[in-house]
């Protein structure tokens, strides 16, 4: 592994956000390559192979081509996880990296509510996390453009021991482009759906808490495509955000036009042999408590 560390003091009094991008399941969900028969009909309505799923859709004109993209899209997804496997390695080591910084989180000296909350912002659609959290009996909640309503109440909940008088570790899931059911579907309009009622609440809750002292976010599985996500990364590190990106390959982007000391880079230790980055990211946390 790296020399480089995650800094133990720092972590153990901080607020401790994650941004989980597709890349975070491994090999256990398909990314957007994978979506064989939904990149089969784009190619039908483009008359030609895709390059770029994006922005390739963004260059069909009619709106029902469009839809009929989605509407695949939509129904392999559901498909694909009805197959999910939580015993899969890369599940196995994102449960892993659950429990690490649970431990981290339990075991810090700070014993203020609010750094009991662990966030998790995510990209993804899927309920992998839920269920991973759920199996592992670890305090979670759920917020997305499609619960946002009935669970706002809920965004600052941390659970409390009333036998030991002490906050509980608790995670906070936040999904950024929405679930299955009332999804920010990749395309150009991306960003304006992203400021619609119901996503900006959540998209400027992440702003709010990435700004609050002494936070610090771990970066796994995103790509960096998102300039509205990019956007608000950046005017957080003005407020003294620290960033720990986890890199899968050596050319994965990450966000640029950063101080050094705020944005620290893990690169896979063989890039011959790569691992998923949960189990690199892992690995670092249990230093912070070992």
């Amino acid at each position: 592994m790296s020399d480089i560390k995650i800094d133990k003091n720092m972590i153990s009094s901080a607020h401790i956000n994650f941004l989980f991008g597709a890349g975070v399941n491994g090999k256990a969900f398909p990314q957007l390559s994978g979506f064989v028969k939904t990149i089969g009909i784009l190619e039908e309505k483009l008359g030609r192979k895709v390059k770029s799923f994006e922005d390739d859709l963004n260059t069909l004109t009619k709106e029902d081509d469009k839809e009929e993209v989605y509407k695949e899209f939509g129904n392999e997804f559901k498909e694909f996880e009805k197959n999910i496997n939580l015993e899969s390695d890369s599940l196995i080591n994102l449960q892993k990296l659950l429990k690490s910084i649970y431990k981290v989180v339990e075991e810090s000296e700070n014993r203020q509510r609010d750094m009991k909350q662990i966030n998790i912002y995510t990209l993804n659609y899927d309920d992998i996390l839920e269920s991973i959290l759920n199996k592992v009996g670890f305090m979670n909640n759920n917020v997305s453009a499609t619960n946002l309503g009935e669970n706002i109440k809920f965004l600052d909940l941390v659970a409390y021991d009333y036998t030991t008088y002490k906050y509980i570790p608790t995670f906070m899931i936040s999904k950024l482009h929405g679930d299955i059911n009332k999804p920010i579907y990749p395309g150009i309009n991306k960003y304006e759906t992203s400021l619609a009622s119901e996503y900006f609440e959540i998209n400027f809750r992440m702003k709010e808490q990435l700004s609050k002292d002494n936070s610090i976010l771990i970066v796994i599985g995103y790509s960096c495509q998102d300039e509205h996500i990019n956007k608000i990364l950046q005017d957080c590190i003005k407020h003294g955000l620290v960033i720990y990106w986890f890199k899968y390959q050596k050319n994965d982007k990450v966000l640029q036009n950063c101080p050094e000391k705020q944005l620290i880079i893990f690169d896979q230790p063989d890039e011959s042999h790569k691992i998923d980055t949960t189990e690199i990211c892992s690995h670092y946390l249990e230093e912070c408590y070992e």
